[in-house]
């Protein structure tokens, strides 16, 4: 499966949110969550823990590069 991550940037947050990409159907995965306002990570954890459909290293694949994105902002911050 594809998966596409969208992203928000403003001033003092990020938000994401997490697209599935299915037969060139773009279907939303999770809600956006804005980061550091909320624990974007966890939230997104909880909703993709929650897709059944979705095999464990799918969902390690998502949380990585999720990761690898939150914390690519938290640096261009200070």
């Amino acid at each position: 499966m594809k998966f596409k991550i969208r992203i928000l940037l403003l001033n003092d947050s990020i938000g994401v949110a997490i697209d599935q990409i299915y037969l060139n159907n773009i279907i939303a995965l999770t809600n956006y969550y804005f980061w550091p306002k909320t624990d974007a990570w966890k939230l997104i954890q909880i909703e993709i823990g929650s897709k059944n459909w979705l095999n464990e290293n799918e969902k390690i694949l998502i949380l990585n590069r999720l990761t690898e994105i939150l914390n690519s902002w938290k640096k261009s911050q200070k």
